[in-house]
């Protein structure tokens, strides 16, 4: 039996169509629940203060990719532990003090995700 999880839109919110909720199993699950731990900040969320990532090495003075490469890895395998960084680019736009990525993803079972972030 695959596992299926309700969509949520960029925004965390539920999608719904024809008034019923959509549904999402499988990669696409997987990549939505890497998105919400790696769009979490580690402690902010008060039913799993281990769940999220550490966004003082995303957002700080003097960040490096590889700090920020760090920082998703660990987002990964919370959801997988199988899970390692395929590709990885970072855009970083210090006047508005946003930083952007888009990587991919997979794992020997065959999984690959395709992820964009953002954090300002």
């Amino acid at each position: 039996e695959q596992m299926k999880g309700f969509k949520l839109d960029l925004n965390g919110d539920v999608v719904l169509s024809g008034g019923d909720i959509v549904l999402v199993s499988d990669d696409e699950l997987k990549a939505q629940k890497v998105r919400t731990v790696i769009g979490t900040n580690k402690g902010e969320w008060t039913l799993n203060k281990n769940e999220g990532i550490n966004f003082n090495y995303i957002l700080g003075k003097g960040i490096t990719d590889d700090m920020i490469m760090t920082q998703i890895t660990d987002g990964l395998r919370q959801v997988d532990e199988t899970l390692y960084l395929d590709d990885f680019k970072c855009m970083r736009d210090s006047e508005n003090r946003k930083v952007s990525v888009s990587f991919s993803a997979s794992n020997t079972q065959n999984t690959a995700l395709t992820i964009e972030q953002s954090w300002n």
